[in-house]
């Protein structure tokens, strides 16, 4: 039958609760996030999508970030809870770096 049972994805029930994205050097950054399982079950992880911007709101780097990479044990968040992750991010490019000013983030399931 090859059928494979995986975990409930409900889009506007994991929200992220609170982030913040900080230089530690000139071309390195952490990522802190707090993301919230609103539903009642288990619901999969979703996965993170982060644009960095520049003084104009433009974007000039984006990344996805699946779930097996935001570094939980688990791929499910229980119900009504919160899971907080916490990401080194390097930036290759030193001119890409310095014109790095702000960022997004959105959780979603690709």
């Amino acid at each position: 039958m090859n059928c494979v049972l995986a975990p409930l994805q409900q889009k506007n029930a994991v929200v992220i609760d609170g982030a913040s994205f900080t230089k530690i050097r000139p071309d390195a950054y952490r990522l802190n996030f707090t993301l919230r399982n609103t539903a009642a079950t288990v619901l999969a992880l979703p996965a993170i999508e982060l644009t960095l911007t520049d003084s104009l709101d433009q974007p000039i780097v984006r990344r996805v970030f699946l779930a097996p990479e935001l570094g939980k044990a688990s791929s499910t968040l229980t119900p009504a809870s919160e899971w907080t992750a916490s990401m080194a991010i390097t930036v290759k490019t030193a001119s890409t770096a310095e014109r790095i000013v702000g960022y997004r983030l959105l959780a979603f399931y690709p």
